[in-house]
């Protein structure tokens, strides 16, 4: 089935198809010999397990025997075997991830290529270090796009390798997911020109910081910030949480500066150099950091909305990394120790299928759910038929 017929049917209540059901259409590669274990119901009932605060396969493993008569009642799967603590791992390996991917995607309703006009997506990698070691430092990793508002996951892909292997699925996922076409925010790794063409020959908008990976560059933001007069500046201040803290953007021209040729197609039209200020109250300690962005938005001293929407598109990128926190801390991803790297990536995208919907849910607290989901099941039951999981 297709991304857009599924998610034609992820936005039509009556010909929604539930997720446990189109688990149903995962290609399974084992000889039909050895198909007792149903690979649907394995994942559906490890992703409840999961809403349900199980992390490690073993307690996932766990739950799925603990609750195997519920879970085969809720799934309407009454024949379903329970696997086995050997084989649970062997089942999640096997599973393929861009099917389960697109599936993930589709039950959201997210076919990108229309998805994010007017939303700012940042593209930002999240390192699975259940999977790093001594010999493998960088392990497995999930880059994800997620949109700045409200933080939903677009799309997620796995990747392997070293740490510069990111630049290029992020370039294949900005492609294949249309999102080259809309506004995004990346890090510096992205700072490359091959990147920045493809975005901005593509009609898009992005906005990526300037580090020492790009050290002329670097050099000609720093002269621009030094002897030209800036076109706007923003400022806000916030106390909380024992901090004082001032954020400053200054905006300024870069369409007469002479850059090499390389860059020619990004479209490089405005440098905004982003000034932070932090005293800590109980210490009286200040802090201060200075980071330079450039951006294909063109800004004219008048445009203060465009401005506006700059700044605080740098604001919320910084915000979507903090997302990593509740991955870690409520789903405890980084704690899923593994050596297989299928295995990993399969329960990442079963974790962010989770967050994905406590996010459309708009459940505030995800650790409050999780324990509600634990500790009544016909509320947790209700939640399920409601957002059409099962």
């Amino acid at each position: 089935m297709s991304c857009q017929s599924l998610s034609q049917q992820a936005n039509d209540p009556e010909k929604a198809e539930t997720f446990i059901k189109a688990l149903h259409g995962l290609t399974d590669p084992r000889d039909n010999r050895g198909k007792r274990i149903n690979l649907a119901f394995t994942i559906g009932a490890s992703v409840l397990a999961i809403m349900s605060g199980r992390s490690k396969v073993s307690s996932i493993h766990r739950y799925i025997w603990n609750r195997g008569g519920w879970l085969r009642e809720v799934t309407k799967k009454p024949e379903a075997l329970l696997v086995s603590r050997a084989h649970f791992p062997r089942l999640l390996a096997i599973v393929p991830l861009d099917e389960l991917n697109d599936i993930v995607e589709a039950h959201f309703g997210v076919c990108l290529a229309v998805n994010a006009q007017d939303e700012w997506t940042a593209i930002d990698s999240k390192t699975l270090r259940g999977t790093t070691s001594a010999h493998d430092k960088q392990g497995e990793r999930t880059l994800l796009a997620v949109a700045h508002t409200k933080r939903n996951i677009l799309a997620q892909r796995p990747m392997s390798g070293p740490k510069s292997s990111e630049i290029t699925a992020a370039r294949d996922l900005l492609r294949e997911t249309g999102l080259e076409k809309g506004k995004n925010t990346l890090d510096a790794l992205h700072m490359n020109p091959t990147t920045t063409a493809q975005i901005n020959l593509a009609g898009g908008t992005y906005i990526i910081q300037v580090k020492d990976n790009q050290e002329e560059l670097r050099k000609q933001c720093k002269r621009v910030a030094a002897d030209d007069v800036p076109l706007g500046i923003i400022a806000t201040t916030e106390r909380g949480h024992g901090r004082h803290e001032t954020r400053s953007g200054a905006f300024f021209d870069l369409e007469k500066i002479v850059f090499p040729e390389r860059w020619l197609d990004s479209g490089l039209q405005t440098l905004i150099v982003m000034e932070r200020w932090t005293i800590k109250t109980a210490q009286q300690k200040v802090s201060s950091e200075v980071s330079y962005y450039v951006s294909n938005q063109q800004v004219s001293p008048e445009q203060f909305d465009v401005q506006h929407e700059l700044f605080t598109a740098i604001r919320r990128h910084w915000g979507v990394e903090s997302e990593n926190w509740i991955r870690d801390v409520t789903f405890n991803e980084d704690h899923v120790k593994t050596r297989c790297a299928d295995q990993a990536h399969i329960m990442a995208c079963l974790r962010t299928f989770v967050v994905q919907l406590f996010r459309k849910a708009d459940l505030g607290n995800f650790q409050a759910a999780v324990e509600t989901f634990c500790d009544c099941p016909d509320k947790f039951e209700a939640f399920l038929r409601q957002t059409g999981v099962v």
